[in-house]
């Protein structure tokens, strides 16, 4: 388990110590990869695998980088000292499956090009006020857009928890 932030370009970024064995590891052989999953415990959900090799952030852009990982991560107060580094996962494939335990499975891969062109979602900033108020205000609506969209009938009772995606390919 690691925390990551991603730089402007999506690539994942990670802190880490010169001290720990993973990193002698990556610097030995960069290549890797780095499983994301909401809520690692929920084989429902989606999970996308980033695989690609680590590169060091270069010191013009280190700032920026520590910016943006603590934006994600404020309390990590130990990325400034001495023996951490920010290092980029340059993605070559990045493979997601949907519904691992699942009848719903769903799964593909984009290359590093596709990745590289996809966009953030305009509406993304919107989705939580925009679910909260679906969910609470609109749940037969709701349902029937699941319905729709997927194909597979919804029989519930109680709001549904929808998200929305977060890159446009």
């Amino acid at each position: 388990m690691v925390d990551f932030a991603c730089d402007v370009c999506g690539s994942p970024i990670l802190a880490i110590s010169n001290l720990a064995v993973h990193t002698k590891d990556l610097l030995a052989n960069p290549k890797c990869s780095l499983l994301v999953a909401k809520d690692p415990e929920d084989r429902t959900d989606l999970v996308v695998t980033f695989h690609g090799d680590v590169v060091s952030v270069s010191e013009k852009d280190r700032e920026a980088i520590r910016t943006a990982y603590l934006a994600r991560h404020p309390s990590a107060f130990w990325v400034d000292f001495g023996d951490f580094q920010f290092v980029r996962i340059e993605p070559q494939v990045v493979r997601y499956v949907s519904g691992v335990a699942t009848a719903t499975l769903g799964s593909g891969e984009f290359s590093k090009e596709d990745y590289r062109a996809a966009k953030m979602d305009p509406i993304y900033q919107f989705s939580k006020p925009i679910v909260l108020h679906m969910n609470k205000d609109h749940v037969e609506d709701t349902k029937l857009i699941v319905q729709h969209s997927t194909s597979i009938p919804v029989i519930r009772n109680t709001p549904l928890n929808i998200s929305f995606n977060m890159l446009q390919l």
